[in-house]
């Protein structure tokens, strides 16, 4: 018998030993059915990982779906046969009951034969027995379950895995698991009361993330071995923690379980990314008044140059304090009529005496900036009939609205600021103002449920104004900005659907809102705006805030808000968007002796948080440079790539059915060096070229 079985596990000898570079995830329903396929499918599909999703309720594994030539099952002893996966990822552990033995050991033979490694998202630590021919255990994670509930993760990453897994971790601090899940234990050796997996193989368990008393695993390691062998005849990682897309911890593992499947050889990339975009510079607001619970339209602040230059002085302070963020750079979307002496002359005439505008000049070198349109002016579609009661004025022609980008080029041109050639395809209006229709209802007076006060608008892209988008593509803007918080705004999207009279479509770029509020310039103004808008106001009005979605139970003070929302930027992060942040211009207003701003309060909170979880240096591209990556990504994700590794000689080979500039891969010699691993962007087109692949996290 023992003869038999190490027969049966026997390492092949490979005819052609290649695989695709493509994810097979085995979820167990749809997104809305299956919480592991919602947390990992955003990953994959951020990082341009190919993948296919096959549902083990509605499906059945078969042979020829892992590995075919010319459309007949083949194995991997058939010359020309290659797999159709190098990563197999399980949203749970056991895919019961969908999953029959008979699945299990089409897959685990898959896995086997073309040495694919295999992720597991959650679940509990399973061990099945076939009750059928040929009987025994066919599913085997070498776990014990010993208890449940939420954890204090404790790395313990060997050295033999100390760059092949969590390369990117800062393995000193502890990963706080907030939701449900299973510690276990390993098993140790089979015995004849408790054997082991059918085939012969022994798991043997190395656990990643022990819980707090150092005894138990959440996330391991398995290396099912063959008698008196050294080499893997499978691998897995196991997460036996709950996961969702809404959980930091979940953030923090997802792409290892995507690097793990595929060796970290894989079509896309990721990289970490923080920008902060600052808007309304040059111009003032009015702020936020604690006595009346609103604006005060006779108190306003305009920031002056000692705010700049101890803005310059804080950002340096910040890179020093914040290694990972050595290369951050604050972006001012700037208002170029408040640059200069008359905004209404035909002929502009920078204000180069005005203390403001001298310290930006003087410290141009130290930030980026954007076009924000000339006077802040609102784009929406103007009021039908023009005599409608509206209570803002918008423009009712192409050649206004135009005017409105130009002539802030025009001031950005006098003022010298830097990158103005690159930057002139950027636009971001006031308020976001031209993608949406407002209809006058911004006082929450008028929503009782003091909530949603954008019910009656009509959203992008009905709302869209086709006056805006013309004057846009007139003045060759190729990327708008959009608020990620507004309905059908929280996607990059070319915009079709307005006839701009171009050919080419303008692009949205989306950005998050923060709530650090464009009418407050100090803690104390803040910390009063934040509890009125998410608790007091309720509390006001006889509603209880702990049932109403969005609002807070108990009020925050100042550092707690800071936390709040470094946890929020942090999710953020962690998706590997590029989407910047923003603010406005009073959020850098000095407010102490100290020099402090809420600007690099907010930044140093979200990099403390960021960098004791992750080491990972963190991108800051300027926005146009968004656009042009953005651009590059959702032209890769509209084509089909064809990529196979071939480990026989340790080339990968791609090709596409169109030209792919920039296309990012992971695992190829030549490219950047992040996070212990080769990312390199190449160009591919329909004739396949090859590249060598360099893992780098290889001991």
């Amino acid at each position: 018998m023992i003869t038999l079985l190490i027969t049966l596990i026997a390492t092949p000898i490979y005819a052609d030993n290649a695989v695709k570079l493509k994810v097979l995830v085995i979820a167990i329903g749809d997104e809305s059915q299956d919480p592991g396929l919602a947390y990992i499918k955003p990953a994959l599909d951020e990082m341009g990982v190919p993948y296919e999703i096959m549902n083990a309720a509605t499906q059945d594994l078969t042979v020829d779906m892992l590995a075919s030539l010319n459309g007949v099952a083949c194995g991997v002893l058939d010359s020309g046969c290659v797999g159709n996966f190098n990563g197999i990822i399980l949203t749970d552990s056991d895919l019961d009951p969908a999953f029959t033995p008979a699945e299990w050991d089409v897959l685990h033979n898959y896995e086997k034969d073309f040495k694919v490694r295999e992720a597991v998202l959650s679940g509990w630590p399973a061990k099945y027995w076939d009750g059928n021919s040929p009987f025994g255990v066919y599913l085997d994670y070498g776990l014990t379950f010993t208890s449940s509930g939420n954890y204090n993760g404790q790395w313990s990453i060997p050295t033999a895995f100390q760059k092949e897994v969590f390369e990117y971790i800062n393995k000193v601090n502890t990963l706080p698991v907030t939701d449900f899940a299973f510690a276990a234990v390993p098993s140790g050796p089979p015995t004849e009361a408790n054997p082991g997996p059918r085939d012969g193989t022994i798991p043997v368990v190395t656990p990643l993330l022990k819980t707090g008393n150092g005894e138990e695993t959440l996330v391991s390691i398995v290396q099912y071995m063959a008698p008196s062998q050294t080499t893997p005849v499978r691998e897995v990682m196991i997460s036996t923690i709950t996961n969702a897309s809404f959980l930091i911890h979940s953030n923090v593992l997802a792409y290892e379980f995507i690097n793990w499947a595929t060796q970290g050889v894989f079509v896309g990339s990721r990289f970490i990314h923080m920008t902060a975009h600052l808007d309304d510079l040059f111009l003032e607001n009015t702020l936020w008044d604690p006595s009346l619970k609103r604006d005060n339209p006779s108190q306003v602040y305009r920031l002056n140059g000692i705010d700049i230059s101890n803005a310059v002085s804080k950002q340096a302070a910040f890179h020093v304090a914040h290694p990972t963020a050595k290369n951050f750079k604050l972006d001012f979307a700037f208002n170029g009529s408040g640059a200069v002496v008359n905004p209404e002359a035909a002929v502009l005439v920078p204000n180069l005496a005005e203390d403001l505008v001298e310290a930006v000049i003087a410290n141009k070198t130290a930030f980026r900036f954007i076009n924000h349109t000339f006077t802040h002016a609102d784009m929406d579609s103007p009021p039908v009939p023009a005599t409608a009661p509206c209570d803002y004025p918008t423009f009712t022609t192409v050649a206004a609205i135009q005017a409105e980008i130009t002539k802030n080029r025009t001031v950005w041109g006098m003022l010298g600021l830097p990158e103005q050639s690159a930057n002139n395809k950027v636009l971001v209006t006031g308020n976001h103002s031209g993608l949406k229709d407002r209809k006058c209802t911004d006082d929450p007076a008028a929503h009782q449920d003091m909530l949603d006060v954008q019910s009656d608008d009509v959203p992008f892209d009905a709302g869209a104004n086709p006056l805006f988008f013309t004057a846009a593509a007139n003045a060759n803007v190729a990327y708008l900005a959009s608020d990620a918080s507004q309905l059908n705004q929280n996607i990059e999207q070319y915009v079709s659907s307005v006839d701009d009279g171009k050919t080419t479509d303008r692009l949205l770029l989306p950005r998050w809102p923060t709530n650090v509020f464009y009418n407050t310039i100090n803690p104390i103004q803040l910390v009063d705006e934040y509890n009125y808008i998410f608790h007091d106001r309720f509390v006001n009005a006889g509603q209880d805030p702990c049932v109403v979605p969005g609002a807070i139970c108990t009020t925050r003070d100042y550092s707690q808000i800071l936390i709040a929302e470094a946890e929020s930027a942090l999710r953020h992060m962690l998706t590997f968007k590029k989407w910047p942040h923003f603010f406005h211009q009073g959020n850098v207003a000095k407010y102490d002796a100290n020099g402090n701003t809420l600007q690099f309060d907010w930044l140093n909170s979200v990099f403390t948080e960021y960098e004791r979880l992750i080491k990972l240096p963190v991108k800051s591209f300027p926005y146009h440079q968004i656009g042009d990556k953005t651009k590059d990504r959702l032209n890769a994700k509209s084509a089909t790539i064809q990529a196979v590794w071939n480990r026989a000689n340790n080339t990968v080979s791609i090709s596409a059915n169109k030209a792919v500039p920039n296309l990012e891969i992971t695992g190829l010699t030549g490219g950047e060096l992040y996070g212990g691993q080769f990312i390199r962007a190449v160009t591919v087109n329909t004739q396949p070229v090859t590249f060598t692949v360099n893992r780098a996290l290889t001991q």
